[in-house]
């Protein structure tokens, strides 16, 4: 061998030696205060950015379309998918160690990496009872975002820890979804089993392939999802030939085009295994513009964890299974964008922040997107609403969209277009699946009778047969005390809600409030305790809704005698709200109806 080659292939034997000892280092180790921790240095199989079957990629529209893709990037579609890297990750990995469940869970940043030192949960078997992994994919930019590991099969799996983003908190998975406690340890699927399908462009999972790894045509919600493949147009467009083939939901019918959103913004399923598999391979067959019923067995009916008992979507994000359920669809014209707007106009006041986070259109605020068609009830709105014209009675989405589903940690609107009525709640077959009605998530302080006899006298409604309960004491107290973990979560938002808090006023509030501080699902406690800042008097009482059992049962207790000791007005000793002329709490009728309460595990599967 000549000499510079024996020194060359001496020195590539060192680096090798040197590489190994440092991944031997890395992979198998003990800290001098704690126990021996497995640190993954292996590769990560990340999600390949792979273009197939036309599409190319959102940079391929910026040449042409510079205001839209500026204002699609200022969109929460834009970032809900994104690699972990400083200008993506929002929360701090800042060397903190966070317990759950008696185990620690400890986030840090190195050298640009994230990572998490975490118990061994997925059973490495070569590894410690510790290990260390890096973060490698978000999810969510607005609310919350979810942190990606990868697992020993090939998958990435949910950190059990996510960011809350209003609150600016670290929280529990499942304490940011309406979820069975120590669930999102274990339970929790793989990105590649289900959030990949909706939460980027054109998946192929690869579940059943792991080792092949997912591939996207891009991370991002961009524009062909909404588009289609824009292949040929680009193609047609650089040659000068002409407006190449691609697609635009605006000038669609109105049914396919809202089957565009309902690709994702729907309850779905696969029609059989055969189809399991090639949506895996292969990526779902729907192309905006085609029938969507054809790709997706879409669904209207399901568990009450997905639907309530009248047949209504109660989990957000799945607006489209409520609007296709909806007489102004199937009978009229509404669409998605007869509300929203994917790009917001140049002229649009509003700063882009406001405008993406529900991507609304102006009108869309104002009756004038019902009006358009109801000319007839446009003409004298009072007529129609018994409300004054400036009320929140008077807003057309109040009591024909009202917030019955919830996701996200907040209510959110139907988008089954319907009308209040009092008889589907009593001819439902257990109370605790019923569908709180839009009359009484306003009217608080009221009783599901009280709200029958308007809905009889003012719209001819049959009065239904109601038990003497939902007679005499208001409905919402009835769904706090009693209801599942869903409506005690809803109802806990409502008691915020301006409009909520205007009509039926706040004073009788706390002491309902307070048996929720306590309550065993964590997403309940922290609604009702940013409610409880919204309550006059206590925006300053502490609490912390993942504080330890004991904790939350004293800060319950300490809110009602803080609420006992101020005079309940006279307004509020009412027997509708259980107090009574001296302002007493009726405390033997309210522990009666905790002892009804719905304890089934309830799971809404956002």
């Amino acid at each position: 061998m000549h000499a510079s080659s024996r020194v060359h292939f001496a020195s590539t034997l060192v680096l090798i030696a040197l590489f190994l000892g440092a991944i031997l280092l890395a992979c198998a180790w003990t800290a001098a205060d704690g126990p021996q921790v497995t640190r993954i240095t292996r590769p990560v199989e990340l999600p390949q950015q792979v273009a197939a079957d036309g599409y190319v990629g959102s940079k391929s529209c910026l040449e042409c379309h510079a205001d839209q893709c500026r204002s699609w990037g200022a969109s929460h579609h834009r970032r809900m998918t994104q690699l972990a890297e400083p200008d993506s990750v929002l929360a701090p990995f800042d060397g903190r160690t966070m317990t759950l469940y008696d185990q620690s869970y400890r986030v840090q940043q190195r050298d640009g990496q994230y990572w998490v030192e975490m118990p061994n949960l997925y059973g490495d078997a070569e590894a410690a009872p510790r290990i260390e992994r890096p973060i490698v994919m978000t999810t969510g930019s607005h609310n919350e975002q979810i942190y990606w590991f990868p697992s020993d099969d090939g998958s990435l799996r949910m950190f059990p820890w996510a960011y809350q983003i209003r609150a600016e908190k670290w929280m529990p998975v499942d304490a940011i979804f309406i979820t069975p406690p120590r669930d999102s340890v274990a339970r929790r699927p793989t990105w590649n089993h289900r959030c990949v399908q909706c939460h980027t462009t054109l998946p192929r999972s690869h579940q059943f392939n792991l080792q092949q790894g997912a591939e996207v045509a891009e991370l991002a919600i961009s524009c062909e999802a909404c588009h289609g493949p824009g292949q040929a147009h680009v193609a047609s467009e650089r040659s000068g030939q002409g407006r190449g083939a691609i697609v635009n939901p605006a000038k669609l019918t109105h049914q396919r085009s809202s089957e565009v959103c309902g690709q994702c913004h729907s309850v779905h399923s696969t029609f059989d295994d055969a189809q399991a598999h090639r949506l895996d391979a292969e990526g779902c067959s729907y192309r905006p513009g085609d029938d969507l019923a054809k790709a997706k067995k879409l669904l209207a009916e399901g568990s009450v964890d997905q639907f309530w008992s009248d047949g209504m979507v109660r989990v957000s994000g799945r607006e489209y299974t409520g609007l296709r359920a909806s007489a102004c669809y199937q009978q009229g014209e509404i669409s998605c964008v007869t509300c929203h707007e994917m790009h917001q106009p140049v002229d649009d006041p509003r700063p882009a922040v406001e405008w993406a986070n529900d991507q609304l259109r102006p009108e869309a605020l104002t009756n004038q997107s019902c009006t358009n068609c109801h000319a007839t009830i446009a003409a004298d709105v009072p007529a129609h609403t018994h409300h004054a014209l400036e009320s929140s009675g008077s807003q057309c989405v109040n009591c024909h969209m009202p917030h019955t589903a919830f996701g996200l940690l907040k209510a959110s609107r139907s988008h089954w277009i319907d009308s209040p009525r009092v008889e589907r709640m009593s001819q439902s077959i257990d109370w605790n699946s019923a569908r709180p009605n839009a009359c009484n998530l306003c009217h608080l302080d009221q009783s599901l009778g009280w709200s029958a006899n308007h809905l009889h006298d003012w719209f001819g409604q049959e009065k239904p047969d109601l038990p003497a309960e939902e007679q005499e004491v208001a409905a919402a107290i009835l769904w706090l005390t009693r209801g599942d973990a869903g409506q005690r979560a809803l109802l806990a938002w409502h008691c915020g809600w301006s409009a909520a808090q205007q009509t039926s006023g706040t004073a009788w509030m706390a002491p309902y409030l307070a048996q929720l501080l306590d309550d065993p699902y964590a997403a309940v406690r922290f609604v009702a305790g940013q409610t409880k800042d919204r309550l006059p008097g206590f925006a300053d009482f502490p609490y912390d809704s993942l504080a330890d059992e004991t904790v939350l049962q004293e800060r319950a207790a300490a809110m009602l005698q803080q609420w006992s000791k101020t005079p309940a007005p006279p307004k509020t000793r009412r027997a509708e709200l259980l107090i009574d002329a001296d302002g007493q709490l009726d405390q033997d009728r309210i522990e009666l109806l905790r002892l009804l309460r719905d304890e089934r595990p309830i799971n809404l599967a956002e």
